[in-house]
């Protein structure tokens, strides 16, 4: 590692950071478009949403155990834990908590290992409660997963070696991709068993942890290289992309090779948003589409975390009144959707940020 650990990073705040929120807002308005019936081309394709989401997680969650290690020469994994805690809990069991609300009035009778499965994170391996869940289940066991093998190379002074990185993220990605083909291969692709797990599922994360690792350990050629490159790499997503929007869902060309293309394509995406350069405030694309979409993006995780419960609320309405499955009913859905995320980011996530910040402040920054 240098001796000057953070000199030369580019900077992971202000307006260049918007588009990676803009990349958030546009994940979670896929999935709101996923789970309606008139969202034509985009429900088909909708669930790409929570892939972005992944390769987004790796490459935010892991540059701030790079960047706790730079700056600190140490990495304390309990308090990051933690941290993350303060950030994901509050939401999610205020959710879940409210959530025989929603059952109750739509009449859906749920057990109770069913509610043990989402508070316990394991609702991606046991059936929980809420379909869409699962993909906090996966996040969860990365952060963890993430923070134990840190913990144990950073214990072990295990000196930091990019080329060994990048080798072994090809390697485990590679593995992850024959987990899913033999799953595959031993039965056809099923949602609960094929598309959900964690272990086939892992790989989602990786790209975003390489890109966290390039973007901070070689920031000159990361940002040369995307900045150089830019409608080569636009095209390269657009290859990468093809063997799931022309296969079939659950086929074996899209749970296997089209899962890795999508992961790798998101991975480009992100690169992309970190180095670009920020339009002026007035153009009219910065104006129209990259502010507003990046607000949705701040509070992306509570829309995301509450979307399917506004659409079962807003569906006992629409039946009653002739709406049902029309595009009023998914606008109304939507407009809901984002105004409880907003709603629950400021009564719920804020003041518990507020608290992590006072109790437990970042390591990663000065």
């Amino acid at each position: 590692m240098t001796a000057n650990p953070m000199s030369g990073v580019p900077s992971t705040s202000g307006r260049r950071w918007q588009l990676v929120d803009m990349l958030r807002g546009i994940a979670v308005l896929l999935v709101l478009f996923r789970h309606h019936q008139t969202g034509g081309p985009l429900q088909v394709f909708g669930w790409m949403g929570v892939d972005l989401f992944f390769v987004l997680s790796g490459f935010l969650v892991s540059g701030l155990i790079f960047d706790e290690y730079r700056r600190t020469r140490t990495f304390l994994g309990t308090r990051f834990l933690i941290r993350r805690g303060f950030k994901i809990y509050p939401s999610f069991y205020a959710f879940i908590l409210l959530s025989p609300v929603a059952m109750a009035l739509t009449g859906k009778k749920m057990s109770v290992l069913n509610y043990v499965a989402e508070v316990f994170f394991i609702q991606n391996y046991f059936t929980g409660v809420w379909f869409h869940t699962w993909s906090l289940a996966v996040e969860e066991h990365f952060y963890f997963a993430l923070v134990i093998i840190a913990s144990i190379l950073i214990v072990r002074k295990v000196r930091f070696n990019l080329r060994s990185m990048i080798i072994a993220c090809i390697i485990l990605s590679l593995f992850f991709l024959g987990l899913r083909m033999a799953s595959w291969l031993e039965r056809p692709a099923l949602f609960g068993t094929h598309f959900v797990a964690t272990h086939l599922r892992m790989d989602s994360l990786l790209g975003g942890v390489l890109l966290a690792a390039l973007h901070r350990y070689r920031p000159e050629p990361f940002l040369q290289f995307f900045r150089n490159h830019r409608w080569l790499l636009v095209f390269g997503i657009v290859l990468l992309l093809l063997p799931t929007l022309l296969e079939p869902f659950g086929s074996f060309i899209m749970i296997t090779f089209g899962l890795s293309g999508v992961y790798l394509a998101g991975t480009l995406a992100v690169g992309l948003a970190v180095t670009a350069t920020p339009l002026p405030d007035d153009h009219p694309v910065q104006r129209w589409w990259v502010r507003p979409v990046s607000w949705v993006g701040g509070i992306s995780y509570n829309t995301y975390l509450w979307h399917l419960f506004v659409l079962m609320t807003v569906g006992l309405v629409t039946t009653q009144i002739g709406l049902r499955g029309t595009v009023a009913e998914f606008v109304i859905y939507a407009l809901l959707s984002i105004a409880v995320g907003f709603l629950a980011t400021r009564i719920i996530e804020r003041p518990f940020l507020h608290w992590r910040e006072r109790w437990f402040p970042a390591r990663s920054r000065p």
